[in-house]
């Protein structure tokens, strides 16, 4: 299922897809690169559970997965769905029926370039064709770049989950949301 294609970085075409099995493996090296490149700044949002190849399979699988390709090559993933977890029971969300964005990665040879812009962009072009009225997610407090990406466009902070999951001092995360209808 191809969103849209668009003419934003450089000139080049870029197109936000639905991922293909076949392209699991990349998906994966893609995470793991960030995954290193996140430790190098001492940020332990993502460990062995969580995100890992099998949840890549599943949303593939489940049609939840898509990918961001500049040509053939994929320069970031994000799975879209509607599953929230428990912790965020607490906190005052405004949509009645969100969009959930996990785990967004953007290949960190292509960081800072304005890919994330982009992939915001077509996420939200997503969440209106589907009729979804906000775009909900949490992102770990120790992630000034991430939390500088979703306040740059429009994600207002709802409150604040702790993931007892995750290692002592890495288990505060943001929770935002932006209102698109």
């Amino acid at each position: 299922m191809e969103i849209g294609s668009i003419n934003e970085k450089e000139g080049n075409q870029m197109e936000f897809i639905m991922a293909e099995a076949n392209r699991l493996a990349e998906i994966n090296r893609i995470y793991v690169k960030c995954k290193e490149n996140l430790i190098k700044k001492n940020i332990f949002q993502w460990d062995e559970h969580y995100p890992n190849v099998d949840y890549f399979q599943e949303c593939i699988e489940n049609k939840m997965l898509f990918v961001l390709l500049e040509g053939d090559k994929i320069v970031g993933h994000v799975v879209l769905n509607e599953w929230q977890t428990e912790e965020w029971k607490t906190i005052r969300w405004i949509g009645n029926n969100p969009l959930i964005i996990h785990s967004l990665m953007i290949d960190p040879s292509y960081q800072g370039k304005g890919i994330g812009a982009i992939m915001v962009k077509r996420m939200e072009e997503y969440a209106l064709l589907n009729e979804y009225d906000s775009i909900r997610l949490d992102t770990f407090s120790g992630n000034p770049q991430a939390l500088k990406l979703y306040k740059k466009h429009g994600y207002v902070e709802k409150g604040e989950v702790i993931f007892v999951s995750k290692p002592v001092g890495h288990q505060k995360y943001l929770c935002m949301e932006k209102e698109l209808i």
